[in-house]
């Protein structure tokens, strides 16, 4: 049986952003993402999946999207000292601490990022394109319930991967990822490459108020690099870490504007601008 419910509520996006959720609810079985699915589809509402909300932007004051949270048990199964099958539930950081707990290689470059196991594999996150390293080299597949048809599926890397911070499963979605299988190769470790990403993060990366990280997936840097510092109320763009918006307020709106004026300024200059996060109306 599901519940959906009315919630105003600060704590679904890492922007801390006050919201009224007019449609939430909560998932842990495939019967119950079901019977949202057919909800959903009866009362002609988008669904949107939450992971941790580390990469989510609410946009409007009342949110009229199905926002179902990932609540599946959280397991880890090890069915080798190298071979790791996931529940999407689970935390990023916890899988970096096996791996590094057993001198394996790893995305460690995620360390500093606050992410489930499902919401990393929806956006292929990884490092910037020109490094060329995302989770899915890690992975050997990814196990879904697809409710446009009602079936359990599994893919490898090649069929889910559609580009740099793209796959099947990204923004609005009726595939719900259950779990992955991951294998990793031994590694000589120098140091611990959890907390030295850490450090670094800690050092390029901007933690003075709320933020969601990158906000955008493709854009011109000298253009960015001028918003540095950008103000609009309560929210600005980072005087530190380009392409990083940082906020204080409870409204979502400076953060859009902040983003629409990138956006005027690539189009007016006819550069190449795509948002990186997830917008949820």
């Amino acid at each position: 049986m599901i519940e959906i419910a009315s919630l105003k509520s600060k704590n679904l996006s890492f922007y801390r952003t006050t919201h009224n959720f007019k449609n939430y609810g909560e998932v842990s079985t495939i019967d119950q993402f079901c019977e949202y699915y057919e909800w959903a589809k009866t009362n002609k509402t988008k669904i949107f999946l939450l992971g941790n909300g580390s990469n989510t932007l609410f946009v409007k004051k009342e949110v009229r999207t199905l926002v179902l949270k990932n609540n599946l048990p959280k397991e880890t199964k090890i069915l080798s000292k190298s071979q790791l099958e996931v529940s999407s539930s689970v935390l990023v950081i916890d899988i970096l601490r096996y791996c590094y707990e057993n001198a394996l290689d790893s995305f460690y470059y995620l360390a500093s990022v606050p992410a489930t196991i499902g919401g990393a594999l929806a956006m292929n996150a990884g490092l910037g394109k020109r490094d060329k390293l995302s989770i899915y080299d890690f992975v050997e597949s990814v196990t879904f319930f697809d409710a446009a048809d009602k079936s359990l599926k599994t893919l490898n890397k090649k069929e889910i991967v559609q580009g740099y911070r793209k796959t099947i499963f990204t923004g609005l979605t009726s595939k719900f990822i259950l779990r992955a299988r991951f294998e990793f190769s031994p590694k000589k470790m120098d140091g611990n490459p959890i907390s030295d990403r850490r450090k670094w993060s800690k050092e390029f990366q901007d933690y003075s108020a709320y933020n969601c990280g990158s906000v955008f997936q493709e854009s011109n840097y000298k253009i960015i690099c001028k918003l540095k510092g950008l103000r609009i109320g309560n929210s600005s763009f980072s005087a530190k870490t380009p392409n990083w918006i940082l906020n204080k307020s409870s409204s979502s709106m400076p953060i859009l504007w902040l983003i629409k004026i990138a956006e005027v300024l690539h189009f007016l200059t006819f550069k190449k601008l795509i948002v990186e996060l997830i917008k949820v109306e």
